[in-house]
């Protein structure tokens, strides 16, 4: 599936999410990641704009199927594309973040990263689509008034600015690891993937608030996708899109 990525480096789009589509159809290389230097209208995964300052990793993995994806495959495409993250961060700076559900990237409780899955239906080929806004070499101290306090950058935490192109070539590297088993429904790497989540999750085995007020244990994400929660011997499942519900996270 990305066995081999064409990265291509662009100056300014509107978004690397709706511009890929365009580069996908034209291009011989069934896989690509393009990586804008600035986006003046970044998604983020709410339909909100994503601040996309210089100096930041702006991009998006995208690749043409002439398969169909399920909505358990996207889902845990969310899951894995953020532990394709910690790997890359981990290995590469030695910095330890979280997941929070289902796939923004926390460190020291505040927004490194953020992920936005798309699925494009067209009538030849579907387009998946994986948008990665990294902060990188921007700083929080540029950000907006409102942004400052809830972001982090790598450059902030390490002090010093690190190579966007080597980020790249990590991301690509390690892409198929993640990837392949949801693609080829190999149970025992999903599940082994899944373990590996729920342990960088920061709600997992943790007590949290929903927003019905009470109090659950979350006990990770299952085989479904499904996030559990139990509250005594009742169990409640949640999908991705139920992300809002969680009010409040607590430790044991």
């Amino acid at each position: 599936m990305f066995s081999k990525v064409k990265i291509i480096y662009i100056e300014r789009t509107k978004s690397t999410q709706d511009a890929i589509i365009g580069y996908l159809k034209n291009d011989f290389y069934p896989s690509l990641l393009l990586i804008a230097k600035t986006q003046s209208k970044g998604r983020g995964s709410k339909k909100d704009d994503w601040v996309s300052q210089d100096g930041g990793f702006w991009a998006t993995l995208g690749t043409s199927l002439s398969f169909s994806l399920n909505e358990k495959q996207l889902t845990f495409f969310h899951y894995f594309t953020a532990l394709l993250l910690v790997r890359v961060i981990k290995e590469e700076y030695d910095i330890n973040v979280q997941v929070k559900w289902p796939n923004d990237i926390l460190c020291e409780n505040k927004k490194l990263a953020g992920i936005l899955i798309d699925y494009v239906v067209g009538s030849k080929n579907n387009y998946f689509l994986i948008g990665l806004g990294v902060n990188l070499n921007n700083s929080s101290s540029d950000m907006p008034k409102e942004l400052k306090k809830n972001t982090i950058s790598i450059k902030d935490l390490l002090g010093r600015s690190i190579s966007i192109e080597r980020f790249a070539r990590k991301i690509c590297f390690h892409a198929n690891h993640y990837y392949m088993p949801i693609i080829n429904f190999e149970l025992k790497k999903i599940q082994s993937l899944i373990q590996e989540y729920n342990l960088h999750s920061r709600s997992y085995r943790k007590e949290v608030i929903l927003d019905d007020s009470k109090k659950y244990i979350c006990n990770g994400i299952n085989i479904k996708g499904l996030m559990e929660f139990t509250k005594g011997k009742n169990k409640l499942q949640l999908t991705i899109n139920d992300l809002m519900r969680i009010k409040k996270i607590n430790s044991l």
